[in-house]
């Protein structure tokens, strides 16, 4: 390579490397996805080689960037990243403390869970102190037990949990749009009609009757 292609590679090298961490994928993951050596894939992020255009249309839809992210020389904002054994452990814990609520509003003792489940009591008492995770099946029959559904357990509020269903609500609903209704969203021009479109959403009846007369009025 010359010196001017060797400047453009190290610029691509770090593009290509922001898109995967942004993604959270490994090197392994990349050069897997293209068929190529580890050591080969590292040598294009860092520059010392170039990957062929469709190697680059390829990364663009695993790491779900943009092709034109490898043109250019900006990099990606990262993401949050969530730390799993902390959330298991959270939600563990938080878990056993609403299978313990139930319990005392049920009015029951640890002994009845105990038996419920055919069980020792210091399986229960390790489930409501979080030390121990419930089995999905043991915790839908001691809610059933105390009165509460497998929902009253689930974190509905705005935890990560919460994110990633509203992500995946989002996703979907706009897979199920028609494809020019998409073409349609995802034009920056198209923004300030989407904008007006949720201005017009939120106005009552009479606000609307209001706008459409003095459109009627500019009309005649």
């Amino acid at each position: 390579m010359n010196e001017h292609d060797r400047t453009r590679a190290k610029i691509l090298g770090l593009l290509i490397r922001d898109a995967r961490l942004h993604a959270g994928r490994s090197p392994q993951d990349c050069a897997r996805l293209l068929n190529i050596e580890v050591d080969d894939y590292l040598q294009a992020e860092q520059g010392d080689i170039a990957l062929s255009l469709p190697h680059l249309e390829v990364l663009a839809m695993f790491l779900e960037v943009p092709l034109s992210h490898f043109w250019g020389t900006e990099t990606l904002t990262q993401p949050r990243r969530t730390d799993y054994a902390d959330l298991l452990t959270l939600r563990r814990k938080v878990v056993g403390g609403l299978l313990k609520q139930a319990r005392v509003e049920a009015r029951r003792s640890h002994e009845e869970l105990a038996a419920e489940l055919k069980t020792d009591v210091a399986v229960i008492q390790a489930y409501e102190q979080g030390t121990a995770p419930i089995p999905l099946f043991a915790l839908e029959r001691l809610g059933k037990y105390l009165g509460v559904s497998l929902d009253f357990f689930v974190d509905r509020g705005r935890g990560p949990l919460a994110e990633h269903e509203a992500r995946m609500r989002i996703r979907r609903h706009f897979a199920e749009l028609p494809p020019e209704i998409q073409a349609f969203v995802t034009e920056p021009i198209n923004r300030s009609y989407l904008e007006t479109a949720m201005r017009l959403a939120d106005m009552d009846v009479e606000q609307l009757r209001r706008i459409a007369e003095g459109i009627l009025d500019i009309t005649y």
